[in-house]
Protein backbone atom coordinates (compact mmCIF):
# COMPACT_ATOMS: atom_id res chain seq x y z
CA UNK A 1 0.00 0.00 0.00
CA UNK A 2 1.52 3.34 -0.70
CA UNK A 3 0.10 6.73 0.53
CA UNK A 4 0.88 9.97 -2.24
CA UNK A 5 0.54 13.08 -0.55
CA UNK A 6 3.44 15.02 -2.50
CA UNK A 7 0.69 15.88 -5.06
CA UNK A 8 -3.37 15.16 -5.06
CA UNK A 9 -3.62 12.94 -2.34
CA UNK A 10 -3.43 9.05 -3.83
CA UNK A 11 -4.36 5.86 -2.14
CA UNK A 12 -2.81 2.88 -4.21
CA UNK A 13 -3.28 -1.01 -3.61
CA UNK A 14 -1.61 -3.83 -5.63
CA UNK A 15 -4.74 -3.30 -7.62
CA UNK A 16 -4.13 0.45 -8.65
CA UNK A 17 -5.54 3.41 -7.10
CA UNK A 18 -8.38 3.45 -5.29
CA UNK A 19 -11.37 6.31 -5.62
CA UNK A 20 -12.66 7.83 -2.67
CA UNK A 21 -15.44 10.27 -2.37
CA UNK A 22 -14.26 13.60 -1.21
CA UNK A 23 -15.48 13.39 2.84
CA UNK A 24 -13.27 10.07 2.93
CA UNK A 25 -10.27 12.43 1.26
CA UNK A 26 -10.17 15.11 3.60
CA UNK A 27 -10.25 12.46 6.50
CA UNK A 28 -7.60 10.19 5.22
CA UNK A 29 -5.75 13.40 4.18
CA UNK A 30 -5.76 14.41 8.37
CA UNK A 31 -4.83 11.10 9.55
CA UNK A 32 -1.90 11.35 7.03
CA UNK A 33 -0.73 14.33 8.24
CA UNK A 34 0.21 12.83 11.67
CA UNK A 35 0.59 8.86 11.06
CA UNK A 36 1.08 6.16 13.67
CA UNK A 37 -0.35 8.64 15.87
CA UNK A 38 -3.37 8.86 17.72
CA UNK A 39 -5.84 11.56 16.31
CA UNK A 40 -9.03 12.21 18.66
CA UNK A 41 -12.47 12.47 17.67
CA UNK A 42 -13.06 16.16 18.61
CA UNK A 43 -10.23 16.88 16.26
CA UNK A 44 -11.70 15.12 13.84
CA UNK A 45 -14.37 16.91 14.06
CA UNK A 46 -12.67 20.42 14.28
CA UNK A 47 -10.69 19.40 11.29
CA UNK A 48 -13.58 18.55 9.10
CA UNK A 49 -16.21 21.30 10.28
CA UNK A 50 -14.21 24.46 11.59
CA UNK A 51 -17.10 26.41 11.89
CA UNK A 52 -20.24 24.99 13.12
CA UNK A 53 -20.06 21.28 13.10
CA UNK A 54 -23.16 18.87 12.85
CA UNK A 55 -24.93 17.87 15.94
CA UNK A 56 -24.45 14.36 14.79
CA UNK A 57 -20.48 15.02 13.54
CA UNK A 58 -19.77 12.43 16.32
CA UNK A 59 -21.73 9.39 14.47
CA UNK A 60 -20.83 10.82 11.48
CA UNK A 61 -16.92 10.06 11.56
CA UNK A 62 -17.56 6.70 13.08
CA UNK A 63 -19.73 6.16 9.48
CA UNK A 64 -16.28 7.98 7.64
CA UNK A 65 -14.44 5.40 9.42
CA UNK A 66 -16.42 2.36 8.46
CA UNK A 67 -15.76 3.43 4.86
CA UNK A 68 -12.39 4.34 4.95
CA UNK A 69 -11.81 0.84 6.74
CA UNK A 70 -12.83 -0.45 3.36
CA UNK A 71 -10.27 0.83 1.76
CA UNK A 72 -7.45 0.88 3.56
CA UNK A 73 -7.98 -2.65 5.58
CA UNK A 74 -9.11 -2.93 9.38
CA UNK A 75 -5.57 -3.33 10.01
CA UNK A 76 -4.78 -0.24 9.17
CA UNK A 77 -7.24 2.08 10.93
CA UNK A 78 -7.47 1.25 14.44
CA UNK A 79 -9.96 2.41 16.79
CA UNK A 80 -8.45 3.89 20.25
CA UNK A 81 -9.56 5.81 23.10
CA UNK A 82 -11.86 8.52 21.85
CA UNK A 83 -9.92 8.44 18.47
CA UNK A 84 -8.30 6.83 16.00
CA UNK A 85 -4.68 5.78 14.53
CA UNK A 86 -3.76 5.55 10.50
CA UNK A 87 -1.13 2.95 10.14
CA UNK A 88 1.56 3.48 7.68
CA UNK A 89 4.44 1.65 7.11
CA UNK A 90 8.22 2.79 6.36
CA UNK A 91 8.21 3.22 2.87
CA UNK A 92 4.54 3.30 2.16
CA UNK A 93 4.19 7.68 2.82
CA UNK A 94 5.96 9.67 -0.14
CA UNK A 95 6.07 12.67 2.31
CA UNK A 96 7.91 10.25 5.50
CA UNK A 97 9.66 9.01 2.55
CA UNK A 98 11.09 12.88 0.95
CA UNK A 99 12.01 13.67 4.38
CA UNK A 100 14.01 10.75 5.09
CA UNK A 101 16.11 11.31 1.60
CA UNK A 102 16.38 15.03 2.23
CA UNK A 103 18.29 14.22 5.80
CA UNK A 104 20.46 11.09 4.22
CA UNK A 105 21.71 14.03 1.61
CA UNK A 106 22.71 16.80 4.72
CA UNK A 107 24.18 13.80 6.79
CA UNK A 108 26.20 13.24 3.58
CA UNK A 109 27.25 16.50 2.36
CA UNK A 110 28.14 17.75 6.12
CA UNK A 111 30.13 14.69 6.04
CA UNK A 112 32.22 15.82 2.75
CA UNK A 113 30.31 13.39 0.38
CA UNK A 114 28.81 16.33 -1.61
CA UNK A 115 28.66 13.94 -4.41
CA UNK A 116 25.74 11.09 -2.46
CA UNK A 117 24.60 14.03 -0.82
CA UNK A 118 23.26 16.22 -3.38
CA UNK A 119 22.36 13.05 -5.30
CA UNK A 120 19.45 12.22 -2.28
CA UNK A 121 18.51 15.34 -2.41
CA UNK A 122 17.80 15.64 -5.83
CA UNK A 123 16.14 11.96 -5.60
CA UNK A 124 13.75 13.35 -3.19
CA UNK A 125 12.72 16.25 -5.04
CA UNK A 126 11.79 13.95 -7.53
CA UNK A 127 8.92 12.72 -5.18
CA UNK A 128 7.07 15.58 -5.49
CA UNK A 129 3.83 15.86 -8.42
CA UNK A 130 2.63 18.96 -7.14
CA UNK A 131 0.73 21.26 -4.28
CA UNK A 132 1.30 18.89 -1.33
CA UNK A 133 -2.48 17.10 -0.70
CA UNK A 134 -3.82 19.10 -3.38
CA UNK A 135 -7.77 19.04 -2.99
CA UNK A 136 -7.42 19.36 0.74
CA UNK A 137 -6.26 22.12 1.54
CA UNK A 138 -9.15 24.21 3.18
CA UNK A 139 -8.22 21.43 6.16
CA UNK A 140 -6.21 23.44 8.81
CA UNK A 141 -4.28 20.44 9.85
CA UNK A 142 -3.16 19.75 5.85
CA UNK A 143 -2.45 23.96 5.64
CA UNK A 144 0.11 23.34 8.37
CA UNK A 145 1.38 20.45 7.15
CA UNK A 146 1.54 21.76 3.96
CA UNK A 147 3.72 24.41 4.94
CA UNK A 148 5.90 22.43 6.62
CA UNK A 149 6.83 20.22 3.65
CA UNK A 150 7.42 23.14 1.27
CA UNK A 151 9.59 25.14 3.32
CA UNK A 152 11.30 22.00 4.01
CA UNK A 153 11.74 21.36 0.07
CA UNK A 154 12.57 25.06 -0.21
CA UNK A 155 15.72 24.00 2.52
CA UNK A 156 16.60 21.48 1.03
CA UNK A 157 16.41 22.84 -2.64
CA UNK A 158 18.78 26.08 -1.48
CA UNK A 159 20.86 23.40 0.53
CA UNK A 160 21.62 21.13 -2.42
CA UNK A 161 22.14 24.87 -4.73
CA UNK A 162 25.13 25.77 -1.72
CA UNK A 163 26.81 22.22 -2.48
CA UNK A 164 27.06 22.39 -5.91
CA UNK A 165 28.41 25.30 -6.18
CA UNK A 166 31.04 24.99 -3.73
CA UNK A 167 32.20 22.25 -6.30
CA UNK A 168 32.40 24.93 -8.95
CA UNK A 169 28.92 22.99 -10.86
CA UNK A 170 26.40 25.98 -11.51
CA UNK A 171 25.05 24.56 -14.85
CA UNK A 172 22.50 22.61 -13.76
CA UNK A 173 21.36 25.05 -10.89
CA UNK A 174 19.91 27.74 -13.08
CA UNK A 175 16.53 26.38 -14.12
CA UNK A 176 15.69 25.14 -10.78
CA UNK A 177 16.43 28.52 -9.25
CA UNK A 178 15.08 30.52 -11.76
CA UNK A 179 11.53 29.00 -10.57
CA UNK A 180 12.47 28.92 -6.72
CA UNK A 181 12.61 33.00 -7.27
CA UNK A 182 9.61 33.27 -9.84
CA UNK A 183 7.60 31.83 -7.32
CA UNK A 184 9.11 32.72 -3.95
CA UNK A 185 10.29 36.35 -5.05
CA UNK A 186 10.91 37.58 -1.78
CA UNK A 187 13.27 34.77 -0.52
CA UNK A 188 16.84 36.15 -0.89
CA UNK A 189 19.10 32.96 -0.51
CA UNK A 190 17.72 31.39 -4.17
CA UNK A 191 18.14 34.82 -5.63
CA UNK A 192 21.73 35.31 -4.17
CA UNK A 193 22.42 31.25 -5.33
CA UNK A 194 21.24 31.92 -8.69
CA UNK A 195 23.22 35.80 -9.05
CA UNK A 196 26.43 33.15 -8.22
CA UNK A 197 25.52 30.65 -11.10
CA UNK A 198 25.06 33.00 -13.97
CA UNK A 199 27.97 35.05 -13.01
CA UNK A 200 30.07 32.17 -12.61
CA UNK A 201 28.65 31.11 -16.55
CA UNK A 202 29.84 34.30 -17.31
CA UNK A 203 26.09 35.75 -17.80
CA UNK A 204 27.05 38.55 -15.30
CA UNK A 205 24.31 40.59 -17.24
CA UNK A 206 21.84 38.44 -16.10
CA UNK A 207 22.63 38.60 -12.88
CA UNK A 208 22.40 42.12 -12.58
CA UNK A 209 18.91 41.72 -13.82
CA UNK A 210 17.92 39.22 -11.44
CA UNK A 211 19.42 41.47 -8.15
CA UNK A 212 17.35 44.52 -10.15
CA UNK A 213 14.12 42.56 -10.15
CA UNK A 214 14.36 41.35 -6.25
CA UNK A 215 15.07 45.06 -5.49
CA UNK A 216 12.13 45.92 -7.54
CA UNK A 217 9.77 43.62 -6.10
CA UNK A 218 11.15 44.04 -2.30
CA UNK A 219 10.59 47.96 -3.07
CA UNK A 220 7.09 47.33 -4.62
CA UNK A 221 5.57 45.05 -2.42
CA UNK A 222 6.54 45.28 1.20
CA UNK A 223 8.70 48.98 0.93
CA UNK A 224 11.94 47.11 1.91
CA UNK A 225 15.46 47.14 0.43
CA UNK A 226 17.83 44.23 -0.39
CA UNK A 227 19.57 42.86 2.58
CA UNK A 228 22.96 44.04 3.25
CA UNK A 229 24.31 40.65 2.13
CA UNK A 230 22.35 40.74 -0.75
CA UNK A 231 23.97 44.10 -1.42
CA UNK A 232 27.44 43.31 -1.20
CA UNK A 233 26.71 40.22 -3.80
CA UNK A 234 25.38 42.68 -6.04
CA UNK A 235 28.06 45.46 -5.86
CA UNK A 236 30.98 42.64 -6.03
CA UNK A 237 29.57 41.44 -9.41
CA UNK A 238 28.79 45.01 -10.99
CA UNK A 239 32.72 45.34 -10.17
CA UNK A 240 34.05 41.84 -10.75
CA UNK A 241 35.22 42.50 -7.14
CA UNK A 242 38.10 39.65 -7.01
CA UNK A 243 36.74 39.01 -3.51
CA UNK A 244 33.18 38.01 -4.61
CA UNK A 245 33.90 34.15 -3.96
CA UNK A 246 34.26 35.37 0.13
CA UNK A 247 31.22 38.11 -0.12
CA UNK A 248 28.89 35.25 -1.47
CA UNK A 249 29.16 32.87 0.72
CA UNK A 250 27.83 35.07 3.56
CA UNK A 251 24.59 34.91 2.52
CA UNK A 252 24.37 31.47 3.53
CA UNK A 253 23.86 33.46 7.00
CA UNK A 254 21.25 34.85 5.68
CA UNK A 255 19.03 32.05 4.43
CA UNK A 256 15.56 33.55 3.36
CA UNK A 257 13.80 37.09 4.38
CA UNK A 258 10.28 35.59 4.30
CA UNK A 259 8.82 39.22 5.36
CA UNK A 260 4.92 39.55 4.68
CA UNK A 261 2.63 37.03 2.85
CA UNK A 262 3.72 35.43 -0.24
CA UNK A 263 2.34 35.45 -2.93
CA UNK A 264 0.06 32.04 -3.75
CA UNK A 265 2.14 30.08 -5.94
CA UNK A 266 2.14 26.58 -6.84
CA UNK A 267 5.57 24.52 -6.80
CA UNK A 268 6.66 23.63 -9.61
CA UNK A 269 5.96 20.17 -11.43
Amino acid sequence: MKFHVLGPLELQTGQGTVPLPPKLRDLLAILLCQPNLKISSDRLIDALWPCTPPRTAAKTIQGYVHYLRKAVGTDRLKSRSHGYVLVVRPGELDAESFAARIESGRAAIAAGLTDDGTAAIREALTLWRGVPYEGQEHLPPVQAETFRLTELRLAATEEQAEAELSQGRPAGLVGELYGVVTDYPFRERPRAQLMRALHAMGRTAEALKVAREGRKVLAGELGLDPSPALQRLEHAILTHDPSLGGLALQTQENPSRMHGPQPETRPRR
